[in-house]
């Protein structure tokens, strides 16, 4: 494709060009596939969006004159009127949508794939091992999906182990190979978080999304002191910096902005923040970012206030407004595919995040509007729950 769009004049014969046919023009009335299609110069994509808004391919060469008579015909027709290339574009890249040029994007049907969860990185290191005519301890492959963070990581990790195994004249891989080779080869333990053995008090299983794509499971504590006043989350991005022509400016991250949205909410609760200094953490060493977890952190701090535990098997995900409503939020099928491998038996989504599908989901999916609803749902009346008579504006009471 390089040759065809930068270079297609390159190839001379006494001073003649020969241009020969690249990708662009061999794929006319097919395909053409380019891996890791992100990496391109962004000259090499301005002429491949070229291409394929005109669907013809352009030469151009510095050994090229209209006025050389000693030049074929053909070669003038090809420099002057172009190749016709009008070919489907499959690409591959590992880049994050917004690296990508927005022309290219908005001419693409986009097609993201699924992480891969654990229980088919094991799979994948189990195939791989077979093929290899090897035996290998009992439980292996789920070490291996362990240390793996992508199937390329557990096809690696098996290569390594053959080649370790082949040179010392054994048959049969080990754990202990496994832990050589992990070591030598600096590979980290992939975190499985897991939903908590037990119920707890300010405890909540909140739902996110990853840098890198696929969804993960969020702990979040709250814990409230009295005799103090104001909030402090940790765990989070503080702030973020933001940058134009005109300048640059700092401001408050939204995972900020959302802890205060619910601690804000609390006090039509009967909760006031005169009378409590607030503690809201993300264990875990990620950094949180972004307004989804505004109901999860609404629901500890309800929880710790009233010190009822939460279901530990509940996980949710949301925005939080000011007035109690659940807000829609992104990334929803990732969260649920994270909360059902975490453990997690019961999920709640925002109403405006419900789709009929969810009903066939192995994990229950249940679609709350606000904040009203959503202690309803998690503290079920009559279950001695011990509420006691917090509720929300307007005297209604929850439990």
């Amino acid at each position: 494709m390089t040759r065809s769009i930068r270079g297609a004049g390159a190839f001379w014969q006494v001073g003649i060009p020969q241009p020969r046919p690249g990708a662009v023009c061999e794929t006319h009335g097919g395909i053409l596939f380019i891996d890791e299609i992100g990496e391109l110069h962004p000259i090499q994509m301005n002429k491949l969006l070229k291409i394929l808004e005109d669907r013809v391919a352009h030469f151009q060469s510095s050994y090229y004159s209209r006025r050389n008579r000693d030049i074929p015909p053909y070669i003038h027709e090809i420099f002057q009127k172009g190749i016709p290339a009008d070919f489907r574009l499959v690409g591959a890249t590992t880049c994050s949508p917004a690296e990508l040029p927005e022309a290219l994007r908005s001419r693409c049907t986009e097609i993201f794939f699924d992480r891969l969860y654990r229980d088919t990185l094991v799979q994948i290191a189990q195939n791989s091992l077979n093929r290899r005519g090897l035996s290998y301890e009992e439980g292996l492959c789920g070490k291996i999906a362990g240390y793996a963070h992508g199937g390329r990581d557990a096809v690696n990790l098996v290569q390594s182990l053959t080649s370790l195994v082949s040179m010392e004249g054994s048959r049969t891989i080990t754990a202990a190979d496994l832990e050589w080779v992990a070591e030598t080869g600096k590979y980290q333990p992939v975190l499985q978080p897991h939903i908590p053995p037990k119920p707890q008090i300010g405890v909540v299983n909140g739902l996110g999304v990853q840098v890198q794509g696929g969804g993960m499971l969020l702990c979040v504590e709250a814990l409230p002191q009295r005799g103090g006043s104001g909030l402090t989350v940790t765990g989070i991005l503080e702030e973020e910096e933001i940058k134009s022509r005109q300048g640059s400016a700092r401001r408050k991250r939204n995972a900020r902005s959302a802890a205060e949205n619910a601690l804000t909410l609390l006090e039509q609760f009967g909760f006031s923040k005169q009378d409590y200094h607030a503690h809201i953490n993300f264990p875990g060493g990620i950094p949180i970012d972004g307004p989804s977890a505004g109901a999860a952190m609404f629901l500890a701090l309800y929880s710790a206030y009233t010190e009822t535990p939460v279901p530990n098997t509940l996980a949710l995900t949301g925005e939080i407004g000011l007035h109690g409503q659940i807000l829609p939020v992104g990334g929803v099928e990732d969260k649920l595919e994270a909360a059902q491998q975490a453990g997690a038996t019961l999920a709640l989504i925002p109403q405006e995040n419900w789709r009929e599908v969810y009903r066939e989901m192995e994990i229950e999916v249940v679609p709350v509007g606000d904040a009203e609803t959503l202690l309803r749902r998690v503290f079920p009346p009559g279950e001695g729950n011990a509420l006691g008579g917090h509720g929300i504006s307007g005297g209604q009471e929850i439990g």
